[in-house]
């Protein structure tokens, strides 16, 4: 616990460094009127758009789910699926609300294994797409960054790469030797995702759906920079970019990818006539908007345990 409680201080050091040094050049001022300038008629859409993000997610979690041979209602799916988000933006980790989502799963199924194997690999399956798409756009995008090619196609081999290691249900030798709890828990998990191996028409359905769920993602940043009335982008373009600050962000260097993503919109936006303040705007209301949404999984999360009281224990 205390090594973990180091590591946190140093990630929050981290990020609050890397912002104070993009603060630095940034103009605060024109961050603050393009702030007060936003245009409000894009409130609904972009709110709209992380809602319907949200949902794809849920059915995408829902096809692996279902392919364990494991049932749950998709509006509890999606009430899950919430608190995991809000547990990412205000936990110090973006595992946060993947652990949050696999004690909600496992425990409303009693099947802590194929909860834990599904969220796994979708978020594997959600990396690759990541990268797939990223690399595709590429192609066609006007201004492509090279070292951003280079990051999504290690990142894509490294899926697939994550993806076929789970599939196989490989685990040591000398972990399925050992009788220990941990071990044991490790087995199950590696059982419960080898069955996916047999599921091919789930896997591409899912595939997919981490495909539209990245599009509608690139549409949010999209709306943000119309919002601000900022250079518009192609659709290539804007692909590539929120792959590319998304596998920045996912270095763990700083606290959930702040400080690594305001970098990222502003090196890979400078190409399109975006100033530092101007893409750290972009970066700073993306972030703001996935949060307020986020608040709802709190919500949710109060709401879970005040049922769960009234039936005398709770998931505190």
């Amino acid at each position: 616990m205390g090594n973990k409680k180091v590591i946190t201080v140093v990630r929050i050091s981290i990020s609050i460094i890397l912002l104070a040094v993009i603060l630095a050049f940034a103009d605060i001022n024109k961050i603050v009127a393009s702030l007060k300038n936003f245009k409000q008629e894009w409130f609904f859409p972009i709110f709209f758009l992380i809602l319907l993000s949200v949902i794809v997610s849920t059915f995408k979690w829902n096809t692996l789910i279902k392919a364990q041979n494991v049932s749950i209602r998709l509006t509890t799916l999606f009430a899950y699926y919430n608190c995991g988000l809000f547990f990412n933006n205000f936990l110090p980790s973006s595992i946060g609300g993947d652990g949050i989502r696999i004690f909600l799963a496992g425990k409303k199924t009693d099947d802590y294994s194929a909860a834990a194997s599904s969220v796994v690999m979708e978020r594997t399956i959600a990396t690759v797409t990541l990268a797939f798409l990223g690399l595709v756009s590429a192609v066609f995008a006007t201004r492509p960054s090279r070292i951003a090619v280079n990051l999504l196609a290690v990142l894509f081999l490294a899926g697939l790469l994550l993806a076929f290691v789970l599939i196989s249900g490989w685990v040591p030798r000398f972990i399925r030797k050992k009788d220990g709890k941990i071990s044991r828990a490790w087995v199950r998990f590696a059982d419960s995702a080898s069955t996916l191996k047999k599921k091919k028409k789930a896997m591409g359905i899912c595939f997919l759906q981490s495909i539209l769920f990245q599009v509608i993602v690139a549409l949010i940043v999209g709306a943000i920079t119309i919002g601000l009335n900022q250079p518009p982008l192609t659709l290539p373009d804007l692909f590539l970019i929120t792959s590319a600050s998304s596998v920045l962000a996912m270095v763990p260097l700083g606290l959930n990818g702040y400080g690594m993503r305001e970098g990222a919109y502003i090196y890979l936006l400078k190409p399109f006539g975006y100033s530092t303040s101007a893409a750290l705007t972009v970066s700073i209301l993306f972030a703001f908007f996935v949060t307020v949404y986020s608040l709802m999984g709190g919500m949710y999360w109060l709401l879970m345990n005040r049922k769960q009281r009234k039936a005398g224990y709770s998931y505190e």
